[in-house]
């Protein structure tokens, strides 16, 4: 790899991770309806054809935000749906202001990117094969868990966190258990 190659991935590297510090800042301070991309170019100190070059729409940039989360829950993770559920739900009131600024008033969107999120951790979690077959029934656990997180996210922030991280994991805990059960597991 010449010298100018890596110079240009080192420049790439900074530019993603000052855009992606930008969103997780702007979350921090107001919705994500209301950020657009100059807000973000702005935060990240880059030009508008820069952020382009990189993110398609400011969409874009809040997925990979969030799958830069996925490390973090995933580091935190020891491969057990329990241990997933309880590291979500702590992932969740550690950002709080910033959970809050994606959903409230949120559009189609970006409750479909959430959903995604929170499907493509579930999926890689849930048991697929049974006896070298695919079980069916995880394509309806992994849905009926990403969406009803979705909305439990939606529900706390409507009523401003109400729930405490253990007792949220206590319930969870007992329903995934059940759907577990019921696939197989």
């Amino acid at each position: 790899m010449s010298a100018h190659t890596k110079k240009d991935d080192l420049r790439t590297t900074k530019t993603i991770k000052a855009l992606n510090e930008a969103m997780f800042l702007l979350l921090e301070k107001r919705n994500f309806r209301k950020i657009t991309v100059s807000d973000i170019c702005g935060e990240a100190l880059v030009s508008r054809a820069t952020f382009y070059s990189y993110f398609n729409d400011k969409y874009s940039l809040l997925k990979y935000w969030l799958s830069s989360q996925t490390s973090d829950i995933f580091d935190s993770v020891n491969d057990t749906f329990e241990k997933l559920d309880i590291t979500v739900n702590h992932f969740m009131h550690r950002n709080k202001t910033a959970i809050t600024n994606i959903i409230d008033g949120a559009d189609a969107e970006t409750f479909n990117i959430l959903y995604n999120f929170l499907y493509d951790i579930l999926d890689l979690r849930i048991e697929k094969n049974i006896n070298g077959k695919i079980n069916p029934k995880y394509v309806v656990l992994s849905n009926f868990c990403a969406g009803g997180l979705v909305f439990y996210l939606s529900w706390q922030v409507k009523n401003r966190f109400p729930a405490e991280v253990p007792m949220m994991n206590t319930y969870s805990r007992e329903i995934l258990d059940k759907f577990a059960e019921w696939a197989g597991r």
